[in-house]
């Protein structure tokens, strides 16, 4: 889309921040108000319309795609997708653990298990270990909770957070500041990397991972803009 305004500027309003074009404000893809509930975050989508050359690429403006998804998507399906997340619970990447070599049993335990042990101690959510893939149930009345007090904005991080890494105890710690997003990225791919180095990798896996971390790294930002601030 060809740059179609000269600049972009942060306006308050009485129920937030909004960005606007040459005075104009800008709309989500479904057409909402695209509110920002702190300045920081406002300032950060506006500064990606300002970065805009010749052409609007969307794809380069993750903290204003993360936004409108939290308007347009996630305040109007906040049931189903709290549902979705809980059932993350059930196969959270951390629950799931290797019965060999020892090595790598060893390397989940010491990297795995202190995130569970805060998620527990933080939230009184403790999830079941297991080894292998037999499916383990889990008490998820506790995180269904929980997830219902998050208001869309950060629900929108979180999910996202949660999706890349495969699991809701990693969200739980990223959200809690307990963990960066380096750590998060550290503790998702600890399967992989260790494969990895074991074996290499190739071209189109590691481009598939470095678009994975900088997804990771959006909404990780995404939160912390969504925090900064807030009333």
């Amino acid at each position: 889309m060809k740059r179609f305004y000269e600049k972009a500027t942060v306006v308050k309003r009485d129920n937030g921040f909004l960005v606007e074009l040459d005075g104009r404000e800008v709309k989500t893809p479904e057409k909402r108000q695209n509110i920002s509930p702190t300045k920081v975050m406002a300032d950060a989508i506006c500064q990606e319309w300002n970065d805009q050359g010749d052409n609007v690429e969307p794809d380069s403006m993750p903290i204003a795609k993360i936004q409108n998804t939290a308007i347009d998507r996630v305040e109007t399906r906040r049931h189903d997708l709290i549902a979705e997340l809980v059932k993350y619970a059930g196969t959270d990447l951390l629950c799931y653990r290797a019965e060999f070599p020892e090595a790598l049993v060893k390397l989940q335990a010491d990297t795995w298990q202190p995130l569970l042990d805060w998620v527990s101690a933080k939230h009184d959510i403790t999830l079941k270990v297991t080894t292998g893939i037999l499916h383990v149930e889990q008490d998820v009345a506790q995180l269904e909770k929980l997830l219902q007090a998050i208001d869309s904005f950060r629900l929108a991080a979180f999910y996202n957070i949660t999706t890349l890494c495969g699991s809701v105890s990693v969200a739980l710690n990223v959200l809690g500041g307990n963990i960066t997003a380096e750590q998060a990225w550290a503790a998702a791919q600890l399967d992989e990397n260790y494969q990895i180095a074991q074996w290499g990798i190739d071209d189109e896996a590691k481009n598939r991972h470095d678009n994975m971390k900088a997804e990771l790294d959006a909404a990780v930002r995404f939160l912390d803009l969504s925090m900064v601030g807030a009333a």
